[in-house]
């Protein structure tokens, strides 16, 4: 166990922000997790995970072990003429697997291509994309019980996903580190071109292959998101709320105009195209900004996570002032 002290934390989190780890580990097999786990009750402290650091909020100092589980192997369960299943290490970097997959004819993630973090994050924030979440193609999740340091597995109904949500967003929260995805993908190929934009460009190049489709994905992410490495950022910083039918038809009354999709559990509202409306493309709210071409991201300009939790903060009472919508962020808030 090679533990490090005092590390920065700045080249760990898309956001940039400058926070500092008391003491952080990285692992890549079981044995090592149960040492840390073992070290860390012996001197009374808390472990925090992180993987990509494309989806947290960190604090100028993290007083827990942080810990990083860095393997990136994956491999063959099972397969038959349709499917395949295989288990990816967490350490995986997700666009990495997502393309590696396709040149493995393996299909199913297209359109989840060029999403910054590790395959471990994928089931905790049941990321989606243009149409496809990762839930629809996750068999099992693998991991470790961070007070007990005990084995689990939890299989896709027990992982409790919704929009954006998972039990290791709830039940089990701060208290997981997820070791291994086993996803089970198509062996055809079967596009999805649902998305507005994605339709758009098969009406005008025809029909992708999944390879092509990925770079379609890659094509209209660059062209809405900016890069952290050039704007530090954690994507769309506010999650699309979903309104029940009644209440949609009450703000639809005012806001004739406002664009929706029907989902199983309400109607969708696109997070960014309510603070779009309100004019705040390109405020400044201290050393945080809003993106001035995409209404959902958060620039971070050296700022801390106390700036940037106020910079969200205001945003959310505007909105909530305007259109009584209680938005939720989605990084989540490391301590």
């Amino acid at each position: 166990m090679n533990l490090e002290h005092n590390v920065s934390l700045k080249s760990l989190n898309t956001l940039a922000v400058d926070s500092t780890a008391l003491v952080m580990v990285k692992v890549n097999a079981l044995e090592q997790v149960q040492e840390v786990l073992d070290y860390a009750k012996a001197h009374q402290t808390r472990v925090q995970v992180i993987g990509g650091g494309s989806n947290i909020v960190l604090p100028d100092c993290v007083k827990s072990i942080v810990l990083q589980y860095t393997g990136r192997d994956s491999r063959i369960i099972s397969e038959d003429s349709d499917r395949i299943l295989v288990r990816v290490e967490a350490g995986f970097n997700w666009h990495d697997w997502v393309m590696y997959s396709i040149g493995q004819n393996w299909y199913g993630l297209e359109n989840l291509a060029y999403i910054p973090g590790h395959v471990g994050a994928a089931p905790v924030q049941n990321i989606g994309a243009y149409g496809v979440e990762v839930k629809d193609f996750i068999e099992a999740v693998h991991g470790i019980y961070l007070d007990t340091g005990k084995a689990f597995t939890f299989s896709n109904d027990e992982c409790c996903f919704a929009y954006r949500e998972s039990i290791f967003k709830q039940a089990h929260d701060n208290n997981t580190l997820i070791t291994h995805v086993d996803f089970k993908l198509l062996k055809s190929q079967n596009v999805n071109v649902n998305y507005a934009p994605l339709n758009t460009m098969a009406s005008e190049r025809g029909m992708p292959d999944p390879e092509q489709l990925a770079q379609w994905v890659i094509e209209v992410r660059k062209s809405k998101l900016p890069d952290p490495q050039v704007l530090p950022n954690a994507g769309s910083f506010f999650k699309n709320p979903v309104l029940s039918l009644k209440a949609f038809e009450v703000l639809l009354k005012k806001f004739p105009n406002i664009p929706r999709y029907e989902q199983q559990d309400g109607i969708k509202i696109p997070a960014g195209w309510l603070i779009d409306q309100l004019g705040l493309k390109g405020q400044q709210f201290g050393p945080v900004s809003v993106h001035d071409l995409q209404a959902l991201v958060l620039i971070n300009h050296d700022g801390s996570a106390e700036d940037i939790l106020n910079a969200a903060r205001e945003i959310k009472t505007l909105v909530k002032s305007e259109y009584g919508i209680e938005l939720e962020q989605e990084p989540r808030l490391i301590s």
